[in-house]
């Protein structure tokens, strides 16, 4: 094995004890072997650390980190100053992969001169051994990057997850991509890592797990989940027009929005009754319309940089609590 790994793959860590060894066993055993794991450890206030230690003592190619907590962005962003591999994948402390993963990712990408490849995925419930296939998904094809964009941004069968990819280490430096600090961080960085590349490689292959836990960040949608949902859209909107490619998106664009719109009505419904506290519905049913409206406005201005919402959803009810860990799907 040459001494710079191929593949840098970066598992952030936050209160994961119960499923980390799972994770990283999966991350262990695979059969492509030229890889360095980074275990960022966002904090964490569990046993994580122990485990992960453990794991770094046993196999040198896993390597441990400790910083403040930051959130998942953070963390992400943490491993890939530190990454050396020449591809990067992000792995979620809580789900695993196949024992063929790295080697058919990397192959992907190779054998396609592909920036990023992805995989089709399976939800693994509650621990419990059971796992379903995620339904509508790709199928083995190697896309442009413009028709790969269209897709993604509408949502349909290529999606904005980190996790079930594997790109260019490239991309992210020459372009100075990070992850932004917010929920939905990876459907606003997702199009302009695929953006920059020349193409996606795609198998239909079920190669990664992925976990889903009671309090999923969909099932626990509040204001600030919702605010960032719209967030994500406009980031997207923003960086499609400001990059000068408005008129080649619009219509994925404003799909996506529509799809974001009738999302975020069943999610404010839900979350006044859940509160029992209506008094601020009808004007939160308002603002999800008005930031719909100004998303896909002909009169949008795009910006430098993350713009802003011109107005924000409000937490019917109780306050959530602020003192948990920052911007965690757990959460």
């Amino acid at each position: 094995m040459n001494s710079t790994p191929k593949i840098s793959v970066i598992i952030p860590i936050y209160n994961v004890e119960k499923y980390l060894v799972r994770c990283l066993n999966s991350i262990r055993h695979q059969s492509f072997k030229n890889f360095e794991a980074l275990l960022i450890d966002d904090d964490s206030p569990d046993k994580s650390a122990r485990i992960a230690l453990a794991f770094c003592k046993a196999d040198k190619r896993f390597k441990y980190f400790h910083k403040e907590n930051g959130g998942l962005s953070d963390a992400r962003n943490y491993g890939l100053e530190r990454a050396a591999g020449e591809y990067i994948s992000f792995i979620d402390s809580d789900d695993y992969i196949h024992k063929d993963f790295l080697k058919i990712m990397y192959y992907e990408c190779v054998s396609n001169d592909a920036d990023m490849s992805y995989c089709r995925f399976k939800y693994s419930y509650f621990n419990t051994g059971l796992t379903l296939p995620m339904p509508f998904s790709a199928k083995k094809e190697v896309m442009k990057k413009e028709d790969a964009l269209n897709i993604l941004i509408k949502d349909n069968y290529l999606h904005s997850y980190a996790w079930n990819k594997l790109y260019k280490a490239s991309l992210f430096k020459e372009n100075d991509i990070k992850y932004p600090d917010m929920y939905f961080e990876d459907i606003a960085t997702s199009g302009r890592l695929l953006y920059n590349s020349n193409r996606i490689a795609i198998t239909d292959e079920y190669l990664y797990y992925y976990a889903k836990r009671f309090g999923s960040i969909m099932s626990t949608m509040n204001a600030e989940k919702i605010n960032d949902y719209w967030l994500s859209v406009l980031i997207v909107r923003n960086y499609i027009q400001y990059i000068g490619e408005y008129d080649k998106y619009k219509v994925s664009v404003n799909a996506f929005a529509g799809k974001a719109h009738i999302v975020n009505i069943y999610s404010i419904l839900r979350q006044h009754l859940l509160h029992l506290d209506f008094r601020n519905m009808k004007r939160n049913f308002d603002i999800n319309r008005d930031i719909y409206r100004y998303i896909i406005s002909d009169n949008y201005k795009p910006t430098s940089g993350i713009p802003e919402l011109p107005v924000r959803l409000i937490q019917p009810g109780r306050k959530p609590n602020t003192k948990r860990a920052k911007k965690y799907p757990e959460d």
